[in-house]
């Protein structure tokens, strides 16, 4: 995107595209708003797990509740492209990137960063978090494919927007009965970092209090089982979290059922 071409109108601004010239409208999206349900099953669906995924009612309800945020790049004809899904945790004011994702057709045209640069700017303005979190898979764990695109690619995308990895070995809880938890994730920290997270670690409170609510909301309880125990030894460690550069995918942290 051409910042130059930036104008701000209303709810978003307009970006132009470098190559094509199209002009596009970045906007958030209201929980009443029809388009949720499109970029849910249009976007959302085409990129994640079901395991991975709130229902397309939970993330109009959080939308409603004031509990989310929903970014999305629309065409010139009102079609989203790409869209961001942030989830905002008032208790311990952590900012969870839940989903982004770019129809297949249009990835690897900047519609990620051009998220990206809503996520660092527009969604700091709105929360003020102490953090800004997002669960990613790790390269070990998953593999890349057509539709969910490339897990080493994605790496390489937090790593140029100066995301680093919580030195945890983190899995998302299940989302509701039936679903499987997910291993092999990793939770990593987005710009701009936290508080001495440019020193190398960050504070384990905000982390804690966040993983509680999560597991709590989603599981019914903090679990008690090894890779629970596992991933909570490593939150409560002396000194804060250690966050690690994404460049070296095999030094990252993993965990395992």
């Amino acid at each position: 995107m051409d910042s130059a071409a930036r104008s701000k109108k209303g709810l978003g601004y307009l970006a132009t595209h470098r190559s094509s010239g199209a002009v596009m409208r970045v906007t958030d999206i209201g929980g009443s708003s029809p388009l949720v349900e499109v970029i849910y099953n249009e976007i959302l669906r085409d990129a994640f797990i079901s395991d991975e995924l709130v229902s397309c009612d939970e993330l109009r309800g959080g939308l409603l509740a004031g509990l989310g945020v929903l970014t999305a790049v629309m065409d010139d004809r009102g079609r989203p492209l790409a869209a961001a899904v942030g989830e905002w945790d008032p208790g311990s004011r952590v900012l969870l990137l839940a989903y982004i994702a770019v129809r297949r057709e249009r990835r690897s045209e900047g519609l990620g960063g051009l998220l990206m640069g809503e996520i660092g700017g527009a969604w700091q303005q709105r929360y003020h978090p102490e953090m800004t979190l997002a669960e990613i898979e790790h390269p070990s764990a998953h593999r890349t494919d057509a539709d969910r695109g490339d897990v080493l690619a994605r790496l390489r995308f937090y790593e140029r927007h100066g995301a680093r990895a919580l030195d945890l070995p983190y899995f998302q809880p299940s989302l509701r009965p039936g679903a499987e938890r997910v291993h092999g994730m990793l939770l990593i920290a987005l710009a701009p970092l936290p508080g001495n997270g440019t020193d190398g670690s960050v504070d384990s409170g905000p982390v804690r209090a966040f993983l509680t609510e999560y597991f709590l909301g989603c599981e019914g309880a903090v679990g008690t089982d090894p890779a629970s125990q596992r991933l909570w030894q490593a939150v409560d460690r002396a000194g804060g979290i250690p966050l690690l550069p994404l460049s070296d995918p095999l030094a990252l942290p993993l965990s395992r059922a």
